[in-house]
């Protein structure tokens, strides 16, 4: 079971005496936003090195959870309309994915470690603490990437399972209990894994990943991987040819309909963000940056022309909006050093993203990273 602190006065008496950083840690003067990102503050770990956020979900514009690690310690914290606070650090492990129904219903999803082994960790909160809730392993070195709920008997998680990632794992929750489903199968001799999930307004579920190929003598070839639950089967779905010399993955989804999904991802060094409009996917031109590395790890749809990618883009914080025919990089406020996006959510025209940042080139110590824009 999870140390719990309610949302509420209990959570700054119970994390003086864990030796936990009740109050947020700002970002460095240096860090003045540029554009319309703003950073807020958020909470880090004064009992271990490193604190990294990875994905965040919101209820409202005064609630919402932002889930990730501290040096393999499994990390939520809440917003409370200003500030993003502590509410929970422990399990060993990492939490990679959060979906949130209310304020009183929101799930996580990571990867756990029991005598040596990974596994897959799911928690729920029940608007007072989080627990750990059952979840089946279909193998070994099992995890969890992402969540996304549509109901309290209705909720998908996505990820892999097995040595080298070879094997998806897609999972249900019914209201009663966690279940595996099974999703398209990774080819012979290949590997596939899945990154991203999301459920459209009339109950179609996506997930997007990699899936592989072995090559003579070794190794993989990488392409992007889409498949869909319609009537009750995972079927996969044709996805826009990328360069073959280069691998190419999908690491995040979001829909605003049946008829506009967004996905993203990178193909060789460069953005990869594709388009769903109700009858194919197509690729969504992205600025390519001579000399440097961009990598998309999330996104939100926001109308069926406007969505909102963020990642890094070599080393340093990233975020860009679309309307489906033209991909603009926008300013983000990065560490000293360096920074990462991974998460991002939306309420009405308010974004809300999440990551890390590094300040100090010495212990290169990774702190958590939270920025708000309204110019959504």
């Amino acid at each position: 079971m999870i140390t719990n602190i309610a949302l509420g006065g209990r959570r700054v008496a119970l994390a003086a005496a864990t030796g936990i950083a009740a109050t947020a840690v700002l970002a460095s003067t240096a860090l003045a936003a540029t554009g319309p990102w703003t950073v807020v503050p958020s909470a880090n770990s004064t009992t271990v090195t490193d604190t990294e956020l990875r994905a965040v979900s919101m209820v409202d514009n005064t609630h919402g959870f932002a889930v990730g690690d501290a040096d393999g310690k499994a990390v939520v914290e809440s917003w409370n309309g200003s500030s993003w606070d502590l509410v929970s650090q422990d399990s060993s492990g990492f939490l990679n994915g959060v979906a949130a129904l209310s304020a009183t219903d929101a799930w996580a999803v990571g990867t756990t470690y029991t005598g040596g082994t990974q596994r897959t960790l799911i928690e729920h909160f029940n608007g007072t603490n989080w627990t750990v809730v059952p979840s089946p392993n279909n193998g070994v070195n099992s995890a969890l990437n992402a969540v996304a709920a549509r109901a309290a008997n209705d909720v998908w998680a996505v990820g892999q399972d097995g040595v080298n990632e070879s094997k998806p794992i897609i999972e249900h929750w019914d209201g009663t209990s966690w279940t595996l489903v099974q999703g398209v199968q990774a080819p012979k001799n290949g590997i596939e894994f899945l990154k991203g999930v999301t459920i459209t307004s009339d109950g179609t579920v996506w997930a997007v990943g990699t899936v592989g190929k072995s090559l003579a003598p070794e190794g993989f070839r990488l392409t992007a991987f889409i498949e869909r639950l319609t009537g009750g089967t995972w079927q996969s779905v044709p996805v826009p040819a990328t360069n073959p010399s280069s691998s190419a993955n999908l690491n995040a989804i979001s829909a605003t309909s049946a008829t506009d999904v967004w996905a993203v991802g990178a193909v060789g060094s460069q953005a990869l963000a594709e388009h769903w409009n109700g009858t194919a996917w197509t690729i969504v031109p992205t600025p390519t940056v001579s000399g440097k590395s961009t990598v998309l790890k999330g996104v939100k749809a926001i109308a069926p022309n406007n969505a909102w990618f963020i990642g890094d883009q070599s080393l340093a914080t990233i975020s860009a909006l679309s309307n489906g025919t033209t991909t603009t990089f926008l300013p983000t406020p990065t560490g000293t050093q360096r920074g990462d996006l991974s998460g991002i959510a939306a309420v009405d025209h308010t974004l809300y993203t999440v990551g890390s940042q590094i300040n100090n080139a010495t212990t290169f110590q990774e702190q958590t990273l939270a920025l708000t824009n309204t110019a959504g």
